[in-house]
């Protein structure tokens, strides 16, 4: 008998917990579930171009629509959500606000369009300057888009490119989401782990879609990703649960 398989597009900052779903799903499937990881916005594109991604797991909602709104994929679900925060080196004392504004600090941040880490980080500074524009122009000009540009190679571990950022020094603050903040204080001690003003930097979306036409295989993981098991681990990766998962 052939066993299924089915390609899951997942975004970097997924792609560890989503591996950790695909276990007990393809121990009771018997399924072959394998993941291309990379930049949300890039995958999409991917996809575009021919990539048979049979579900694809974004960080924001963006991809998704736009892939259901062309006809290729469903409508997307919200399955879990992140937030955006200040991860800075253990140096740089005082909170993220304080420390975005010291000139003396290099601020990193993913690439807008390709990578939704950097559309949040985008828009966060976008919140910021209708309150204060002079304020997130100064932050803007220490900023720089120092990965998320480009798919990763798959032997390259998720965060190894924000990690080089920091220990290279090419940044002092990165402004990224909180499991990648987590991930990198495994390998930077002392790294501070700092919250943004909610009203700047809301809740982040994560959604799932199937393509178009994809097998019973495919539409069965997706229903996973937001039952009981999956749920569970993505809460102990540190993501937030929907409220109607959080509820049940």
């Amino acid at each position: 008998m052939e066993t299924d398989r089915i390609l899951i597009a997942c975004a970097g900052s997924l792609s560890a917990a989503a591996a950790l779903i695909a276990l007990p799903f393809a121990k009771q499937t018997g399924a072959d579930v394998a993941i291309l990881r990379g930049p949300a916005g890039l995958l999409a594109q991917a996809i575009r171009e021919g990539v048979e991604a049979d579900v694809y797991v974004s960080a924001s909602r963006r991809g998704p629509e736009a892939l259901h709104s062309e006809g290729l994929f469903d409508a997307p679900r919200l399955i879990a959500h992140n937030r955006l925060v200040l991860a800075a080196r253990p140096e740089c004392k005082g909170d993220a606000m304080a420390l975005l504004d010291d000139p003396r600090w290099c601020i990193g941040m993913s690439t807008p369009g390709a990578d939704p880490g950097g559309d949040y980080a985008e828009a966060f500074l976008d919140a910021l300057a209708a309150d204060d524009p002079e304020r997130a122009q100064a932050i803007r000009s220490r900023t720089q888009h120092l990965f998320g540009g480009t798919l990763p190679d798959e032997t390259e571990p998720y965060g190894a490119t924000p990690l080089g950022a920091l220990q290279s020094g090419q940044a002092d603050l990165l402004l990224v989401y909180a499991t990648t903040a987590t991930r990198l204080a495994a390998d930077c001690p002392g790294l501070r782990i700092l919250p943004l003003p909610a009203g700047y930097a809301p809740p982040t979306d994560i959604c799932a879609s199937t393509r178009r036409g994809c097998g019973v295989t495919a539409t069965a993981f997706a229903r996973y990703l937001e039952g009981e098991a999956a749920q569970a681990i993505l809460k102990g990766e540190g993501f937030q649960l929907p409220l109607s998962a959080a509820g049940s």
